[in-house]
């Protein structure tokens, strides 16, 4: 039996409904956690009162992606994940405050955790799935780091124009991980799908 003959065979026609679900989830926790990243790197650099409210609703983040894992995977696994871009997002802030301040040290120093926090992601996602392949991981997480300090690099000079265009990167690469996420998931759990 195909799709077309009303009897479908799910190993063929998997549910749609189940697949838009994960990835309409993950695109919305990712799409969250680089549009909060953003206002607040913008209230850091413009010194804004909601920095303290911005930086709590930030942080709310970690825990909605860590609750789609926890949906696949050990509590263990899900509460690695959330710890560790709970750490991603805190060393991003310092590293902006530290650039805004213009405190050199500091700031190479932080981007040097923030890159080894990028390794440790890629090992927790890696030891999680077969299909995230570790070195796929790390470079979207790279890149991630990459563009987010290309985006705060522009802000924190006035060059807006620059900052917006770079964020339109931030973002799309975001979908991208996002997917690759949901994707994994997919191929490790058909069963789910179906």
């Amino acid at each position: 039996m195909n799709c077309s003959q009303g009897m479908p065979d799910t190993t063929i026609c998997p549910n749609p409904i189940k697949q838009f679900e994960l990835l309409a989830g993950m695109r919305l926790v990712w799409s969250q956690h680089v549009y909060w990243t953003r206002l607040l790197l913008i209230s850091i650099a413009e010194r804004l009162k909601d920095q303290n409210a911005t930086t709590a609703r930030l942080l709310q983040n970690p825990a909605d992606i860590a609750k789609i894992f926890a949906q696949y995977y050990p509590v263990s696994a899900a509460a690695t994940i959330e710890q560790l871009l709970t750490e991603h997002l805190q060393i991003g802030a310092s590293l902006i405050t530290a650039l805004r301040d213009e405190q050199t040290a500091q700031a190479q120093a932080l981007t040097r955790r923030w890159y080894q926090n990028a390794d440790q992601m890629a090992d927790a996602f890696s030891g999680i799935n077969p299909f995230y392949e570790r070195e796929v991981v790390r470079n979207m997480l790279y890149t991630h780091l990459e563009l987010t300090t290309k985006e705060v690099a522009a802000r924190l000079a006035g060059n807006y124009p620059e900052d917006i265009a770079a964020f339109d990167q931030v973002e799309r690469q975001a979908m991208e991980m996002a997917d690759y996420f949901s994707a994994g998931i997919m191929h490790q759990f058909p069963q789910r799908f179906v």
